[in-house]
């Protein structure tokens, strides 16, 4: 078997008695680490009194992708429902971007591979995944159904385009969402679908950096 094939290899995955310098230092080797190893998690990200604080940029733009779909769609909910219930929206729609995931076994149970292999396609970009609670996630939109191509193409380049500052359910969205600059037979098609289909990654990479302008 190869050293890679092996499932002893993700000890700084597991170790919870790890200091937080020294996990987020291993994590930050791990090109496809979104966020050189940001924790995503709730342990690390409590949450803040609401005293009517408006949502970050970000914060919003997550919401809208993961939740509502268009900015009106937003706005008329944030005219006509109480605060208290698009609090539970928003941690609801948070919570659906960290849940939509594989842990690192059942990426390689999926993959039908060691975890010390995943983590070396985690290391070049091949894979994708994001830190919750000290532990990697890989978000189910990157894995198919095929067995001959069980990852999408072009992964190593849309995870480099992805801004540190978006949350997992804002990727989630955007993989997720069709867009019109990815058409197929005249239809917006979501980014997942546009790779399967054997697109080309470039229209996603703009969308991305449209955004990032923004």
């Amino acid at each position: 078997m190869d050293f890679a094939d092996a499932d002893d290899a993700v000890a700084v995955a597991r170790d919870r008695e790890l200091d937080p310098p020294r996990l987020i230092g291993a994590f930050r080797r791990l090109v496809g680490v979104h966020a050189d190893g940001h924790d995503f998690g709730p342990r690390h990200n409590l949450p803040r009194p609401r005293t009517g604080r408006d949502l970050t940029l970000d914060e919003e733009e997550a919401l809208i992708e993961a939740a509502f779909g268009t900015r009106e769609r937003y706005e008329a909910a944030k005219a006509a429902v109480a605060r208290g219930e698009l609090d539970a929206i928003e941690r609801r729609s948070w919570q659906r971007g960290l849940s939509a995931s594989l842990t690192l076994e059942e990426a390689a149970d999926w993959l039908d591979t060691g975890t010390g292999r995943v983590l070396t396609h985690l290391a070049f970009g091949d894979l994708f995944a994001f830190v919750c609670d000290d532990e990697l996630r890989f978000p189910a939109w990157q894995f198919t159904d095929d067995p001959d191509n069980p990852v999408l193409d072009y992964l190593s380049r849309l995870v480099r385009a992805f801004d540190d500052d978006m949350h997992p359910t804002s990727i989630l969205g955007f993989m997720t969402t069709p867009h019109s600059y990815t058409q197929i037979d005249g239809e917006p098609a979501t980014p997942v679908v546009w790779l399967t289909a054997g697109r080309d990654v470039q229209p996603l990479l703009e969308l991305l950096e449209t955004r990032r302008l923004r």
